[in-house]
């Protein structure tokens, strides 16, 4: 099993009815909830109610720029994310989780929210050890990799995986999506390849379920029970 590191945690809810008419409001709102994780500094843009909802109104960051908050009238996500060729030690998922659910289910019922769909993104990754080689002997039939073959001498390989399910009383897509390339590292400039490894899990969209409205209860469940989900899902994957 290869040993992943995790690089991202991002945790999301969709809010289909949000009317952004205090930018300040909601700024302040965010930064007293997580205190001195947001210490960087603030970006509120002037963007009028009827721009495209996806467009980002609020910006807030740690001054290592490491923890994000971004929000829009469709979204609002937290974001913790180490760049690539960064050594800072493991990010506690748990702890992330713990964080993504007092602070989305506290927001909102302070700000009197909608939620109709909620998102948990992991990425791990693991740095050198032939990591093509790797997915190509474990997932793909031997007569496939060989030469003459389709992914034979491949230069990028990704596998993307859906399921649809019930889980924790909710409805939900599992996304796991494996890629191997190569990244340039911050710190040596130099190209290494690189093992990815994301799993997304989400409730039903507006498409499916436009009716959704997710309960503070819901909310810090869906983010509590995440990390023990997603590490079964890696179990299946790589044990």
């Amino acid at each position: 099993m290869p040993v992943l590191r995790v690089r991202k945690f991002l945790g999301g809810i969709f809010t289909p009815d949000f009317n952004i008419s205090n930018s300040l409001k909601v700024a302040n709102t965010a930064m007293e909830m997580l205190g001195e994780r947001l210490d960087g500094t603030p970006s509120i843009l002037p963007i009028p109610q009827d721009a495209p909802g996806d467009i980002p109104r609020i910006l807030l960051s740690s001054s290592d720029k490491k923890v994000g908050l971004s929000v829009s009238l469709q979204r609002t996500n937290l974001s913790c994310e180490i760049p690539f060729g960064f050594d800072t030690g493991e990010v506690d998922i748990n702890e992330y989780s713990a964080i993504a659910a007092q602070f989305f289910s506290g927001y909102r019922k302070r700000l009197d929210l909608r939620v109709q769909r909620m998102g948990f993104v992991t990425e791990r990754m693991e740095v050198g050890n032939d990591p093509l080689k790797y997915l190509l002997e474990k997932f793909c039939n031997k007569s496939q990799i060989e030469k003459g073959r389709p992914f034979y001498n491949a230069k990028r390989f990704e596998i993307h995986s859906l399921k649809k399910y019930e889980w924790e009383g909710f409805s939900i897509n599992s996304w796991v999506r494996l890629k191997y390339l190569p990244v340039r590292m911050k710190e040596t400039e130099k190209f290494e390849p690189i093992l990815l490894v994301a799993n997304d899990l989400n409730t039903l969209g507006s498409d499916e379920d436009r009716g959704a409205n997710f309960a503070e209860s819901d909310i810090e469940r869906f983010y509590l029970k995440a990390p023990g989900h997603i590490e079964k899902i890696l179990n299946l994957y790589f044990s």
